[in-house]
């Protein structure tokens, strides 16, 4: 159902206009705007620049490809009667694109505070996925998604709380939240500066966050433990702290290198699908079902 986010009152027309106060969200280009305040001036507002420059690596670079492979994973076998998926903090669309080609009839929903995030996805997936502008304060929506997706996207955020506290409204009884997260601030580097970090995640704490906002943890796990090392070795000395390399100093590797470290990977991967689980590494993701 769809949820007024000025009277509350909850609604299923084909508009946006809400039948109990008369409210309809202004638009930002093409799309709905719940906080029309926020456009164009969003937290750590990213440009078509920055999303050129992701996308730019997403089809190639061993990190993208294996969050992504993880991400359809955990996604298939955690929630496999899911019959909608919201994106929230889309970004270049990549997870949203996978999942619309894994999974054909899934409907599919994304938000974002850059407007130039909802043109990328737009474009890339040809109007298949519903598009909005907000924030987690103003989800317009109440018990109406099977899962929520948030993609290296709660790190951005100063209190999380609150946002889990809105995923779990907007689920449907039964709907799960699918969470990746960066790890160690051992690892803080001026990539994370760069990108509006603000925290790296320590040991159980995101899923001790998300327990409490009231979700049952079904997977918690690392992931690039196996590299840990090398990401060690690459925030410290190769990622410079001025000049032009920071975001691709990990992403735009030798041809070589970049496939050994997909391989590593997979086999990682691999033992993460058979119940092995490593205790350490650059990523986090948990896989949560409403309670």
């Amino acid at each position: 159902m769809k949820l007024c986010t000025e009277c509350r009152a909850v609604f299923d027309t084909k508009d946006w206009r809400c039948p109990t106060c008369g409210v309809a969200p202004e638009m930002a280009g093409d799309w709905p705007t719940f906080r029309a305040d926020l456009v164009g001036a969003g937290p750590k507002e990213f440009g078509s620049s920055t999303y050129e420059r992701m996308s730019a690596f997403e089809a190639s670079s061993f990190y993208c490809l294996s969050r992504l492979r993880l991400i359809r994973w955990a996604f298939t076998k955690f929630f496999p009667t899911a019959s909608n998926f919201y994106d929230f903090g889309a970004g270049t669309g990549y997870v949203l694109d996978v999942l619309c080609a894994t999974r054909p009839n899934l409907r599919l929903y994304g938000s974002d505070l850059s407007i130039d995030s909802l043109a990328w996805v737009d474009t890339r997936l040809g109007g298949k996925v519903d598009l909005f502008h907000t924030d987690a304060d103003h989800i317009p929506f109440s018990e109406h998604f099977d899962v929520i997706g948030a993609f290296d996207v709660l790190e951005h955020i100063e209190d999380e709380q609150p946002v889990l506290r809105a995923f779990h409204k907007a689920l449907k009884p039964g709907g799960g939240v699918l969470l990746t997260v960066p790890q160690h601030m051992s690892l803080w580097s001026r990539l994370d500066d760069e990108t509006g970090h603000q925290r790296r995640y320590i040991g159980d704490e995101l899923a001790v966050k998300v327990k409490a906002a009231g979700f049952t943890i079904v997977l918690d796990t690392c992931f690039m433990g196996t590299l840990f090392l090398p990401q060690y070795i690459s925030r410290r000395w190769l990622v410079s702290p001025t000049g032009i390399e920071g975001f691709e100093a990990e992403h735009n590797l030798p041809g070589p290198v970049n496939g050994f470290l997909k391989g590593v990977l997979s086999l990682e991967l691999m033992l993460l699908k058979a119940g092995i689980r490593i205790p350490f590494g650059g990523m986090r993701i948990v896989a949560a079902h409403k309670s």
